[in-house]
């Protein structure tokens, strides 16, 4: 449905608020799907993960011989989340840049595979756990005036 009307807005221009990085953070403990934006031989990708916040850290889980996968040792990557009404034309995102690796840390590992962990959607198996550690953390919102 457009918001759009005669070619008027039913709303007022929408203003702009950056996001303190501790509401970030909150932020990124509210949804368990985010996407996740790399660099593959076939050019830049953007795929949708199940996620869990693991101290500061995203971790998600992929199958170990797939391209995402591959694409995640030793990468710089992007995390996006968000949080959209399209009908009030407001919303929220939450952007991290950082450094992906594949998790070998036993004991993260061990924790990982309980009931901490994520918990893909897809089918198949999903046994390479991939950590995002931010670098840079970001957010905004958008709000009718």
């Amino acid at each position: 449905m457009s918001m759009r009307e005669g070619g008027h807005r039913w709303f007022e221009p929408a203003l702009f608020q950056h996001l303190p990085p501790e509401e970030c953070r909150d932020l990124l403990t509210t949804k368990s799907v985010g996407r996740v934006g790399f660099s593959s031989p076939d050019g830049p990708q953007v795929l949708p993960v199940n996620y869990v916040v693991h101290r500061r850290d995203i971790i998600f889980r992929t199958d170990a011989g797939s391209a995402l996968a591959n694409a995640m040792r030793g990468s710089r990557v992007a995390f996006e989340i968000d949080d959209i009404d399209e009908f009030l034309q407001s919303g929220w995102s939450v952007l991290i840049v950082g450094d992906a690796d594949h998790v070998d840390d036993p004991d993260l590992l061990v924790e990982l595979w309980g009931d901490r962990g994520p918990q893909p959607w897809a089918v198949g198996l999903r046994t390479q756990f991939v950590r995002i550690t931010p670098t840079r953390l970001t957010g905004r919102r958008v709000l009718q005036s």
